[in-house]
C-alpha cells in the first residue's frame, strides 16, 4: 500500500533512511525530521512494515527568468528484501500525481542511477566541472583593498546575512536552475554545513558577490560562489587566495559554460566533468503556460509520457504563449514529437535543436525545427543545491 507517512511512523522513516544511507545524527537528523513533516513524504507499506520511502521537498527553481514550483526528490529508499517487487515504480507514479496536485510543475533529483530515473522521465540537465586548484596556481588579480565582510553561521552578522539572502534571491531570478532560498532552506544549510563561512563583497554599500565556504584542514571548499560581474568575481578570488598561508588547495564546482579559470594566469588545474542533476517536467500544460518566450509563429508539440498520462497529447502554442489541446490529424509532420525526458532537457537548454533529429519520435519538418530554434532562448542551467 502506498500512502503519506503519518507522523507516528517518522521513526520508521528514520530507520529506513539510516539503513540505506549513512546514518544521520545530531543536526542532520533534526533536518531530516523537519523535511519529513514538511514535504510530500510517501511510504510503501507491507502490512505494518515501512518497506519503501520517497520524498519531494517543496522548493522552487528559476527557468528562463521565471520561478517555477519545483519538487526536490530525495531519500529514495527500499529495504533489500522488498526490492524488485515494483515498489519504487508505485512510489514514483504516486509521487508524480502528488507533485502535480501540489502545483509542482518541475522536479529535480540527484540520481544514483541515470538509467533508472530516465526510465521514469527525468533527464540530465547540467554539465559542470569539479575543480581543484593547487596553491601554486591560486588566481591572482592584483592587489586591491576590496570591501569584504566575513561572517559564519556560528558567528552571524544578521545585517550582512540579510543582504546575502536578498542578493542570492535576486541573482536566482536571473539564472536558470537557481533556487530562491527561503528561511527554511538557509536553516537546512546551517544544520548540514554549520561550519560555513561567508565572504561578502560590497561596492558602494551594495552586495555584488558572495562566497560561502568551509575550511577543511588544508582545503578551502567553495560551496556557493556568485558574482554580478567579472570585477566582483575577481574580488572574491582575491579574498579566497588571501588564505594561501593556511590552505594548500581550493576545491569547488562550476558549470562548464562559466569557463572556470579562463581569466586566471594559469588555467591548467584539475577539472573533472560531472553530471549530478536530472530534471523532469511534471505537468506540461502549466509548464508551457509559464514559460518565458514569444514564438515567432505558432508551434506544435506532441508529448509521450507513460508515467504521467495527463501529459500525453498534442498541443498548439500560440505566439502569445497560450496553450491549447489539438488533435493529431491537424498537424502531420509539423509537430515536434518528443518523450518527456528529451522535452525536459530541451526546455532547460541541455538538448540542442540542431541535434534534435536523434531524439524525435516521428519525422519533423525542417521549417518546424527552425521555428522551434527561433522560439527557444539560449540557456545554460546550473544547479548547486543538494537534497
Amino acid at each position: 500500500m502506498i500512502k503519506i507517512i503519518p507522523a507516528t511512523d517518522f521513526e520508521k522513516a528514520h530507520a529506513l533512511r539510516d539503513y540505506c544511507f549513512t546514518p544521520y545524527h545530531g543536526e542532520r537528523r533534526d533536518d531530516f525530521s523537519y523535511w519529513l513533516a514538511n514535504s510530500i513524504t510517501l511510504g510503501a507499506y507491507e502490512e505494518d512494515v515501512l518497506a519503501g520511502l520517497i520524498m519531494s521537498l517543496p522548493l522552487n527553481m528559476t527557468i528562463n527568468q521565471v520561478s517555477y514550483k519545483m519538487g526536490g526528490v530525495g531519500f529514495v529508499s527500499t529495504y533489500p528484501e522488498y526490492r524488485n517487487r515494483g515498489i519504487m515504480k508505485q512510489l514514483m507514479q504516486e509521487l508524480l500525481r502528488k507533485m502535480r496536485l501540489n502545483g509542482e510543475t518541475v522536479s529535480v533529483l540527484a540520481p544514483y542511477s541515470v538509467s533508472f530515473y530516465r526510465y521514469f522521465g527525468w533527464e540530465l540537465f547540467v554539465d559542470r566541472v569539479d575543480y581543484t586548484i593547487p596553491q601554486a596556481l591560486f588566481p591572482a588579480f592584483g592587489k586591491q583593498a576590496d570591501d569584504v565582510k566575513r561572517f559564519s553561521f556560528a558567528d552571524c552578522n544578521e545585517s550582512v546575512f540579510a543582504d546575502v539572502k536578498a542578493y542570492h534571491n535576486a541573482e536566482a531570478l536571473k539564472r536558470t536552475g537557481m533556487m530562491q532560498r527561503d528561511g527554511a532552506w538557509w536553516q537546512r544549510l546551517a544544520r548540514r554545513e554549520g561550519g560555513s563561512f561567508f565572504g561578502v563583497v560590497y561596492e558602494s554599500g551594495v552586495v555584488t558577490a558572495y562566497v560561502r565556504y568551509l575550511l577543511d584542514g588544508l582545503t578551502f571548499k567553495v560551496l556557493d560562489f556568485y558574482g554580478s560581474s567579472p570585477q566582483s568575481e575577481h574580488a572574491l578570488w582575491r579574498f579566497i587566495s588571501s588564505h594561501s598561508a593556511s590552505v594548500t588547495e581550493i576545491k569547488g564546482s562550476a558549470i562548464v559554460s562559466d569557463g572556470i579559470g579562463a581569466d586566471f594566469n594559469n588555467p591548467q588545474f584539475k577539472k573533472e566533468l560531472v553530471q549530478h542533476e536530472m530534471v523532469r517536467v511534471v505537468d506540461v500544460v502549466p509548464f508551457l503556460e509559464q514559460y518565458n518566450w514569444q514564438p515567432p509563429t505558432p508551434l506544435c508539440l506532441k508529448i509521450a509520457d507513460k508515467f504521467a498520462p495527463w501529459n500525453e497529447g498534442v498541443y498548439r502554442i500560440e505566439v502569445d504563449g497560450q496553450v491549447t489541446v489539438i488533435t493529431e490529424s491537424e498537424v502531420g509532420n509539423r509537430c515536434l514529437h518528443l518523450n518527456i525526458t528529451t522535452f525536459s532537457a530541451l526546455m532547460l537548454g541541455h538538448v540542442s535543436l540542431s541535434k534534435i533529429g536523434r531524439f524525435v519520435l516521428s519525422p519533423l519538418a525542417e521549417t518546424e525545427r527552425i521555428a522551434w530554434q527561433s522560439a527557444l532562448p539560449a540557456i545554460d542551467a546550473l544547479f548547486y543545491e543538494h537534497f
